[in-house]
């Protein structure tokens, strides 16, 4: 198996941006966990959400992530620290938790159409990011809180 970089965070914290950007400079493939739920299911984030509830949509991911044997950098979703299982897997892989401010976190998901996003007020959001966040450190030891790319390629260099 050749390299597999996890990157894990609450919603709207750069997983996919820096993950798109990460793949470039260290030549390696981009998957996205949502997109792959999105083929899976053949309905949007969102729509599965609305039509078929949280539950199915964290089952789907689950399925998806314990599965995964493609290398790459991979973004997951913002809950996939929800199942405990998720966790074993993600805590015997390379795992970075991506963790700005809240605030840098508030100002990007605030007004999006994330299905989170939309049913809660913020301070269920911010009480949500504060439950995850024990979670995100469960499955790895290496958190950035920022959003340089080179210093997290430093970080990466290190390990």
């Amino acid at each position: 198996m050749s390299k597999q970089i996890f990157l894990i965070g609450f919603m709207g914290v750069g997983k996919t941006y820096l993950g798109e950007k990460l793949a470039v400079k260290l030549n390696l493939d981009f998957h996205d966990i949502d997109r792959e739920i999105e083929k899976k299911a053949k309905l949007s984030v969102n729509d599965i959400f609305k039509l078929k509830g949280e539950k199915t949509f964290r089952d789907i991911e689950s399925k998806i992530l314990l599965n995964w044997n493609i290398s790459g950098i991979i973004s997951t979703g913002g809950g996939i620290v929800e199942l405990k299982e998720n966790i074993e897997f993600l805590k015997t892989k390379q795992t970075i938790w991506l963790n700005p401010s809240w605030q840098i976190i508030r100002s990007r998901i605030l007004n999006s159409y994330r299905p989170l996003v939309l049913d809660r007020s913020e301070e269920e959001l911010f009480k949500l990011w504060e439950q995850r966040e024990e979670l995100y450190r469960e499955c790895t030891e290496i958190e950035f809180t920022n959003s340089n790319l080179d210093e997290l390629l430093e970080l990466l260099s290190d390990m």
